[in-house]
């Protein structure tokens, strides 16, 4: 109600818009934290998950953190993955990372490709330095110190889950600039088809 109160760039509504996303990430991590809380991987219903589906709502649930910024979104694949799991999970995870490479990137591209086994996740951010690579996932660690309205627990989240359903996650510089993320889904199942994103 507010936004569409608000006449373009108004302080009030970077305000606003600021708000929302910080909405979105709180909720995003009760979601979480009430996954994380259950005990075991047999406590959740599974199923079929496609990811192709996933990381296109997952883009746009997360297209609020784009506002103002002059980036391009690409979403490709020439494969549809399928997931046996709860269809939360992958979400939580992924949306993590979308949301990251979101946030931390003010200009240029940011890339989702989904590939035999394997979501990977680039962007043309400033990069996380090279003796932070190792601590991202640690709790309330942050890749940069300027990113603004972060809990620091994102990641933390992304590693629990990725150790729990044994989805390795690998982050690594890009060689100029930028971060890539690669999650791999060894028990997936992936069926080849043409402009499967």
């Amino acid at each position: 109600m507010l936004l569409s109160k608000q006449e373009p760039n108004t302080p009030m509504k970077n305000s606003v818009e600021r708000i929302k996303r910080s909405a979105i990430d709180m909720e995003e991590l009760v979601g979480a934290f009430l996954l994380l809380a259950r005990e075991s991987e047999q406590g959740l219903s599974r199923k079929p998950v496609c990811v192709n589906e996933l990381v296109k709502e997952e883009i746009e649930r997360a297209s609020v953190l784009l506002a103002g910024k002059p980036i391009d979104v690409r979403s490709t694949g020439d494969v549809r993955l399928i997931v046996d799991t709860s269809e939360k999970v992958p979400s939580v995870l992924i949306g993590n990372l979308i949301r990251n490479a979101f946030s931390y990137t003010d200009a240029g591209r940011v890339t989702v490709h989904i590939g035999d086994g394997f979501v990977r996740i680039e962007d043309s951010s400033i990069g996380i330095p090279k003796q932070k690579v190792e601590r991202v996932f640690k709790p309330f660690h942050q890749g940069h110190s300027q990113r603004r309205g972060s809990s620091g627990v994102g990641l933390t989240i992304v590693r629990r889950l990725s150790e729990r359903f044994n989805w390795p996650v690998h982050i690594e510089r890009q060689p100029e600039f930028g971060t890539r993320v690669t999650v791999t889904f060894p028990t997936a199942h992936s069926e080849h088809m043409a402009h499967a994103v």
